[in-house]
């Protein structure tokens, strides 16, 4: 045997030390192939057949941090961890016979430490006897940037797929934890007064997003914010929880084994939006590649904030405008009507005093003025539960408006129909919306003594259609402020439907609308083989 003069080598180093045989050809020889695998980088082992260390290579005893004479002539089993050795038994009979898939696992140093691994076998037949060679590499920082680089594409698709900035700010916690050795993770979003409206989190227990909300959480995270925005990068603390016991002047209620913290601000064009929080655990802190990695995520996060604000404000003025069109509603029907009944109520009381013969026709007309009433009411009802069109159908709703005019309005209206057409909610949706803002135009505008709808299902499509015997008017006129014919148009071609509308002065108006119907699916036919039957049996 040569002494080895290597890097964590004993008084022997194998069986790649022995000499070149007499006669063997010059080329690769052992000599030369214990080179070449001393200067590999990665880690080789082998083991006799009673599972005997009788060769580790310098970059093994490097990589898990033993010493050579720690591990010749013994079984290496015993130095890994017992949870993990039926594991490796398993992949060493695999190895035996014959499979060289490669293992990919976590493997646990001299020191404690873990490292993730991939390992390759194979059976080495010499004459007399049978060798295991195993080779491991440390793929820690490529299992890592793998990681990173899936956590950072599934951050970006719920940026982009998701409506609710509570599910994108919990995805992207959840991506800080899968790119990092973070045990906690958490998004705030700065409103300007460090009081966060939106917060995500993962890693967290019970209760402790509402903390996160809290004025005394965001007061704890203002010197941070601000030393984060003006660094313009990730800022490290070695112990969050002292700075927060520290600035709140109490006892943090961080009662976890959470210390470090490495947070990024998220900024958006320069303008600081929120905090993207790592805790790590007590002893560790943030590589420099997870650093990088969290001002990438921030990146997305401050894209998901900006987001959530223009959202918020587009539902805001949205529902703004709702409430002030159902208040139109209510003043100009609901309140009028009821106003019409006390006055009509008043009426009859005097007429019971004076005249008791003639107070039947007043409470006749507070009768018809609260049938009315609760048949606008009903609608309006309709008008903030969308869903019930699904649940009871399009002629259900048709009626309903229908139900309106005729009580309120007193003219003649009825709906033709067969059956409920076979089509989609957001077709019957849009149906019902070109129908009512047709029925009512007819009411303010033409003036009619009646009304008919008309829904009717052909091959392929469904055809709606309005018309009254009122006034009239030129539909190719200009209507400043008059958004009604134009609303009716897009609604039809959102659906991928035509709309008409006929009129003259005079002669009436009809709005016709066509849209496809749901394509019925042909019954299936059973395939019949062209083998006969006798031959089939026989195969």
């Amino acid at each position: 045997m040569r002494k080895s003069t290597d890097r964590g080598s004993g008084p022997t180093s194998g069986i790649l030390d022995t000499p070149r045989p007499a006669g063997e050809p010059e080329g690769l020889g052992l000599d030369v192939l214990a080179a070449m695998v001393k200067a590999s980088p990665d880690g080789v082992i082998v083991l006799d057949s009673d599972r005997r260390v009788i060769y580790a290579s310098p970059a093994y005893c490097e990589l898990f941090g033993y010493p050579l004479d720690r591990l010749l002539g013994h079984d290496p089993l015993p130095l890994v961890p017992e949870r993990d050795r039926q594991t490796v038994l398993t992949y060493l009979a695999e190895v035996q016979d014959g499979k060289s898939e490669p293992l990919l696992g976590v493997a646990s140093r001299a020191d404690g430490s873990e490292i993730q691994i991939e390992a390759r076998g194979t059976v080495l037949d010499l004459p007399g006897k049978q060798l295991f060679v195993f080779a491991f590499r440390d793929v820690t920082e490529r299992q890592r940037q793998a990681r990173q680089a899936a956590a950072l594409a599934q951050a970006a698709a719920s940026v982009a797929t998701s409506d609710s900035i509570d599910a994108v700010l919990d995805a992207i916690s959840e991506c800080a934890l899968a790119g990092t050795r973070a045990l906690a993770a958490w998004v705030k979003l700065d409103d300007g007064d460090h009081v966060a409206p939106w917060v995500g989190a993962a890693g967290v227990p019970d209760g402790f997003r509402e903390l996160l909300r809290s004025a005394a959480s965001a007061a704890s995270t203002c010197s941070a914010f601000e030393r984060a925005v003006a660094a313009r990068g990730v800022v490290v603390y070695a112990d969050l929880r002292q700075q927060i016991e520290r600035e709140l002047g109490i006892e943090c209620p961080l009662n976890l084994q959470w210390q470090p913290a490495a947070i990024a601000p998220l900024l958006y064009r320069g303008a600081a939006v929120g905090l993207l929080t790592a805790i790590y655990r007590e002893g560790e802190m943030p590589y420099a590649a997870e650093m990088s990695f969290l001002v990438a995520l921030a990146d997305q996060a401050a894209t998901a904030a900006t987001n959530a604000r223009l959202l918020a404000a587009a539902r805001e003025k949205v529902a703004l405008e709702e409430r002030q069109r159902l208040a139109r509603e209510l003043h100009d029907s609901v309140s009028q009507s009821l106003y019409a009944i006390k006055v009509g109520a008043q009426m009859a009381r005097e007429q019971l005093d004076r005249d008791p013969d003639r107070a039947a026709q007043p409470i006749d007309y507070v009768l018809r003025l609260a049938d009315a009433s609760q048949a606008e009411m009903r609608a309006l009802i309709f008008e903030l539960r969308p869903e019930v069109l699904e649940k009871e159908g399009l002629l259900a709703a048709l009626n309903r408006q229908i139900d309106v005019l005729r009580a309120k309005q007193g003219f003649s209206a009825q709906l033709i129909a067969h059956a409920e057409p076979e089509l989609a909610i957001e077709v019957k949706q849009a149906l019902y919306r070109i129908a009512r803002e047709a029925l009512w135009n007819a009411v303010k505008h033409a003036c009619p003594r009646h009304v008919h709808v008309r829904l009717e299902a052909h091959q392929g499509s469904v055809d709606l259609e309005i018309a009254d015997d009122g006034v009239g008017f030129d539909p190719n006129g200009n209507f400043p402020g008059h958004l009604g014919l134009r609303s009716m148009h897009e609604r039809a071609v959102g659906v991928g439907g035509s709309l008409e509308i006929v009129s003259a002065r005079g002669r009436g108006t009809r709005v016709a609308i066509r849209v496809p119907s749901v394509p019925q699916s042909p019954p299936r036919r059973k395939r019949m083989s062209s083998v006969p039957r006798r031959t089939r049996r026989a195969a």
